[in-house]
């Protein structure tokens, strides 16, 4: 590593080697520090499961269900000799809808089973009082990845063929004619452009309290009259709706116009094709293959996962809670479990120090933050209990009469009344929103909760062997991430129980809304090789990168090892990605997180501490001149 192109390109000079011959895999669309870990974890629990297969004595109820689910999926021979029979239930759930009103009829069905509707619930915790939970309405999913490809006509038009050949190929295997597939096709792409006016984008869903937007019942009643939406829910949830919150409201205000009789040929089209794709994964290899040919030409990746992989996920992800858990205890344990939450508290405490010493907030407002940084809730390694619905799963394999579609909607059912049970009711903060094998971290703003599964603490976030330094520089400063969340441009927003408040002073939130306005600038249009970042999209996280970083180099820098150089480096080292061109430009469009050259570079940049370290001059390219950078916590 040359000293000039530490200066020039930090990122490049820590990550060359490995840039340089890492290879990504044919079946994922990029290879990263992230993507190492998931690939080890994958192997492991591939190999366990195998093993499991072969002698299932001793597994719990559940681990036994996952067996048994998992033997159904890597039956490629039963599954091919079933060929598209189990979509039939689907399609004849589908093909009896002759209007709205068969539509309303069927609605408890077809929401519990999560067969494909043109919008959708959700029972979520509410942002105005995060102990209780309501109902949050939105708009079906665009066949495009953000409402950006649709303005542009060349991108749209690549798409689209790509979507229509994939889509009729998929139709064809399915056996409809060709005169049907093109009609199916054309219709439903008619419906997608009529969702696409009144779905947010990719940035306007970054801001996430703007997708908190409470309708009253008599105004939403009047808004749906074509479908009597609310009546259709309150036989949903047992109870009276007094409100819907709606995540798009100009879907809710525009829906008597989109979902129509004189559209209802156009939405019993789009059920068709949605849901053929939804469910090709269940059927032949061709056709799980053909299913996912289209996200695969978005993401740049080259081909579908192999048999034996695609059989292990297709019954992992319907268990991964139950196999996660086994997989904290047994390869994380409380032990370690403890090791890393003393290392969160450590930087919580060096969290509530930077608040304490902070020049820019007024008093009142310091001792509103400490006291919801004072609250936060930390969990580690693996949770404590795991949603009850898997209890209720009971799966009864081909000899049962059964077959992998059957079985998802059976399993779906029973997630869908767990999930719609919870209205009106208290959240069970326990429950994690990821497996402990998922290599990830959150900060849940409504229980104001961090969450660092097992499956990240590994090298190179964390391990004995590195230096303590580099540990900051990896697992501490995601910690450090994690916390900011809880104080960037949406977290700030919610008090210390997880409820929408305003505990800033007017002078004090201008002056953070100031500094957030200057980070989107320090991002905003640099570009990245595949096009320009997007600084709005990208502020929440590039705020937490910012004090992760800042946090974990103090927390790093009280300890009596401590080595700058080490640390800068774990940072970059972390961020590392290789990936494909066509994944790279979707994540410019969609992904919340900065392109990962730029989290390790503009965050280093903008540390007197990291130009200090290198003598980095205004000649320099990693160089921010000191009244450019941007620190907020």
């Amino acid at each position: 590593m040359t000293n000039e192109l530490k200066k020039t390109n930090f990122y490049e000079s820590v990550n060359a080697e490995w840039l340089e011959k890492t290879k990504i895999p044919s079946d994922k669309p990029s290879m990263s520090a992230f993507t190492e870990l998931h690939i080890g974890i994958e192997k492991t629990l591939m190999d366990l499961t195998k093993k499991w297969e072969e002698n299932p004595e001793g597994l719990n109820d559940n681990l036994k269900k996952y067996i048994k689910l998992y033997r159904m999926s890597k039956d490629f021979k039963k599954r091919n000799e079933l060929g598209t029979k189990p979509f039939e239930i689907i399609l004849e759930k589908i093909n009896k809808l002759n209007s709205l009103k068969d539509l309303s009829n069927d609605f408890n069905d077809l929401i519990l089973e999560s067969i494909k509707m043109p919008f959708k619930l959700d029972v979520m915790q509410d942002f105005m009082n995060s102990n209780n939970q309501v109902l949050y309405f939105s708009a079906a999913a665009l066949f495009l990845p953000d409402t950006s490809y649709y303005k542009d006509e060349a991108k749209k038009a690549q798409l689209i063929g790509l979507f229509t050949a994939s889509t009729k190929q998929l139709l064809t295997l399915y056996g409809f004619s060709n005169e049907e597939t093109d009609q199916l096709i054309k219709e439903s792409l008619e419906f997608d452009a009529l969702l696409v006016p009144v779905t947010k984008s990719s940035v306007e869903k970054a801001d996430y309290v703007k997708m908190y937007n409470p309708v009253k019942k008599a105004e939403a009643e009047k808004l749906t009259s074509n479908f009597n939406l609310i009546k259709n829910i309150e036989n949903l949830v047992k109870q009276s709706l007094d409100q819907l919150i709606v995540t798009n409201p100009d879907f809710i205000h525009a829906f008597n116009n989109i979902i129509s009789e004189d559209h209802f040929k156009l939405i019993k089209s789009w059920m068709i094709v949605s849901n053929a794709i939804k469910f090709s994964s269940d059927l032949t290899d061709e056709i799980r293959i053909v299913g996912g040919a289209f996200d695969r030409a978005l993401s740049g990746v080259k081909e579908a996962q192999n048999k034996d992989k695609f059989a292990f996920y297709q019954a992992y992800n319907r268990f991964n809670q139950v196999v996660g858990l086994h997989y904290g205890e047994t390869y994380f344990g409380p032990e370690a479990k403890e090791d890393v939450k003393n290392m969160v508290h450590e930087m919580i405490a060096v969290y509530k120090e930077r608040i304490t010493n902070n020049t820019w907030l007024k008093e009142v407002t310091k001792e509103k933050a400490i006291k919801k940084l004072t609250r936060l809730s930390v969990h580690v390694g693996y949770p404590d209990e795991i949603p009850s619905y898997y209890d209720s799963f009971n799966v009864l394999g081909y000899e049962q009469g059964s077959d992998l579609i059957k079985e998802k909607l059976a399993m779906t059912r029973i997630i869908n009344i767990y999930e719609f049970n919870k209205y009106n009711k208290e959240p069970n903060r326990n429950i994690w929103g990821m497996p402990a094998s998922m290599v990830n971290a959150y900060y849940n703003p409504m229980n104001n909760q961090i969450v660092f599964p097992a499956a990240i603490l590994q090298e190179p976030y964390y391990s004995l062997k590195q230096s303590a330094s580099e540990n900051y520089g990896g697992i501490g400063a995601v910690m450090a991430h994690e916390i900011t969340h809880a104080f960037d441009n949406n977290g700030a927003k919610f008090d210390e129980y997880g409820s929408l408040s305003n505990w800033w002073t007017e002078e004090d939130l201008a002056a953070f809304n100031k500094k957030a306005e200057d980070m989107i600038k320090l991002f905003d249009g640099l570009e990245t090789g595949f096009g320009k970042c997007n600084g709005e999209l990208t502020v929440s996280e590039n705020i937490a990168d910012s004090g992760g970083i800042r946090c974990a180099l103090e927390a790093s820098s009280k300890n009596e090892n401590h080595n700058l150089d080490k640390f800068f480096k774990n940072w970059a080292r972390v961020w590392r990605i290789k990936s494909s061109e066509e994944y790279s430009k979707l994540l410019l469009h969609v992904d919340v997180h900065g392109p990962a050259i730029l989290r390790a570079n503009v965050q280093l940049s903008n540390l007197p501490e990291f130009q200090e370290y290198y003598k980095i001059s205004d000649k320099d390219r990693m160089y921010l001149a000191k009244d450019k950078m941007i620190s907020i916590w």
